[in-house]
């Protein structure tokens, strides 16, 4: 997740305000007798429960919000990896892509090697990609360079620990425009790191109320390459976990207490003070959905059986709900469902929303071992 991406919110809208959840009538790539994945179980079970390091998304990559103390602590959890947001500017020289900027080149390659001295796993991705990515040749082009120079920095780091991510949150206007500038990424990163495993994206999906793309991975080409794991984003459903939000849909900061699971009479009680028309509408469809446990195993069983039948494995890199507005009864109990959820169909997964560590319920939410008190 990208809060400045927000700001292409109703743009991508009007592009995709059909989407849903449920398998649509678009094609599904099928399985092939080359499509078996060749991930090692070790590298998948690095990837199986994460956190995401969002602040350095907006933040330098020098102002040591996370130290190797932090990193311990995550491992002690229980974490298996972390996300690293890399934002692409500070590394891509648009003048001469094959060509790496440096500035912070010797910061990313400490927090890499942090990761592989404690233990635990880290997921490398671009952010703030180039819209112009998916009709500009040009621009194309050079992403594809700067991929095959940043690759091959990479390839001196462990294999084991260290995964590469095409790229954030793509929105090219349809699945097909995204799967071509895929192919053509991840033969560029294979080129360069011919030992890592690549962390393929889906094309981001975008609903007036909706910010996931779960849909979207079961229009994803499967590549040739067998040393790819797929991944998507879930944010669903999108009136509890971006309640109060101020980014994106304007209805959501109208929405607050709202509460998980959901039922009709779950949400009654707060209908009456949300002034907004749209934003209660929403409020009243939300309860209707009843969104619980069964709902999630509902959700994700397309993506499990897309993973079986393609013979790839597949991870949730982003999912959460924003801790700081959602009653803490109901993110616990969100937490918990849909963690277990993504455990039952073998899916990794890495929260986004920053989290106190300190709190035990979270944790215990998250299937996590609490942190001893000091």
């Amino acid at each position: 997740m990208h809060t400045l991406s927000r700001s292409k919110f109703l743009r991508l809208a009007l592009l995709s305000i059909c989407s849903g959840l449920a398998v649509s009538n678009c094609s599904i790539v099928k399985a092939t007798n080359e499509s078996k994945s060749t991930v090692t179980a070790s590298r998948l079970k690095t990837l199986s429960k994460g956190f995401n390091l969002e602040r350095w998304q907006e933040y330098e990559l020098t102002d040591g919000s996370y130290t190797q103390a932090t990193l311990l602590e995550y491992k002690s959890l229980g974490l298996t990896y972390t996300r690293l947001p890399v934002v692409l500017w500070k590394f891509l020289n648009d003048n001469n892509p094959s060509v790496l900027k440096t500035d912070y080149l010797t910061a990313l390659d400490t927090i890499v090697q942090m990761h592989v001295n404690t233990g635990l796993g880290i997921i490398v991705c671009p952010f703030k990609h180039p819209y112009e990515l998916y009709s500009d040749p040009a621009v194309e082009a050079r992403f594809i360079a700067f991929w095959k120079t940043f690759a091959t920095h990479l390839s001196s780091t462990d294999p084991e620990k260290v995964f590469l991510e095409v790229m954030n949150e793509p929105s090219a206007k349809t699945a097909e425009d995204w799967n071509k500038v895929q192919v053509k990424l991840i033969a560029a990163i294979r080129s360069g790191a011919p030992n890592h495993t690549i962390i393929a994206s889906s094309n981001l999906r975008v609903a007036i109320n909706d910010w996931d793309n779960i849909q979207a991975l079961l229009d994803t080409q499967i590549v040739e390459d067998k040393n790819v794991v797929y991944n998507f984003h879930c944010y669903v459903p999108f009136v509890f976990t971006h309640q109060g939000a101020t980014w994106g849909w304007r209805a959501l900061q109208f929405m607050k207490n709202i509460p998980y699971p959901s039922t009709p009479g779950a949400v009654a009680p707060i209908l009456s003070s949300i002034r907004d028309s749209e934003a209660k509408s929403a409020v009243e469809n939300y309860g209707k959905e009843k969104w619980n446990k069964d709902k999630f195993l509902k959700v994700l069983s397309p993506i499990a059986e897309w993973a079986k039948t393609n013979e790839v494995s597949v991870i949730c890199n982003e999912f959460g709900a924003i801790p700081w507005v959602a009653p803490r009864d109901s993110g616990l109990r969100y937490l918990k469902d849909v963690t277990q959820v993504f455990e039952t169909y073998g899916i990794g997964w890495g929260h986004w929303f920053g989290l106190n560590t300190r709190d035990a319920e979270v944790m215990q939410a998250l299937g996590l071992q609490p942190l001893l008190s000091p």
